[in-house]
């Protein structure tokens, strides 16, 4: 095997220009994890929260503050980082965003938009998992508080 025929396969060095960049959309304590088992691995971790000092934003190599709901903010912090990566730690995230993000084909967005949409509507959560065959309890949605 030639190491520049195989060289994609490698992981880049954190803080140089070859990293392997993974931006965290969500910095909590799962975010946090996350952002430890990726530094791990060796790759470099970018946290983005809505507030400063995120458990995740505390051990990254770079930390931002944005409204991770925001399409046009996503988009525009993955454009300035340029991640291999684009992890959503939070299911409430511009989905919109992850969808136009896996259509460049550029990043790799894990979980998929798709999963994100689907777990934030909780009712559509509920009928996948059924109409799957998931074992799930009982239910009915109510369409009033009462």
């Amino acid at each position: 095997m030639d190491f520049a025929e195989d060289s994609a396969e490698f992981i880049g060095t954190p803080l140089t220009p070859n990293a392997t960049k993974v931006l965290l959309l969500g910095s909590g304590e799962l975010g946090k994890a996350l952002a430890i088992a990726f530094q791990n691995l060796g790759l470099e971790v970018h946290a983005v929260d809505r507030y400063a000092g995120a458990p995740a934003q505390q051990i990254a190599h770079f930390s931002y503050i944005a409204d991770i709901h925001d399409e046009a903010k996503v988009l525009e912090l993955t454009e300035r980082i340029q991640p291999d990566f684009v992890i959503p730690e939070v299911e409430m995230v511009a989905v919109g965003a992850l969808a136009k993000l896996e259509e460049s084909g550029e990043v790799t967005v894990v979980p998929t938009a798709r999963a994100c949409e689907l777990t934030q509507d909780r009712e559509s959560v509920r009928e996948v998992a059924a109409e799957i065959g998931l074992p799930v309890s009982a239910y009915r949605f109510a369409s009033s508080p009462e």
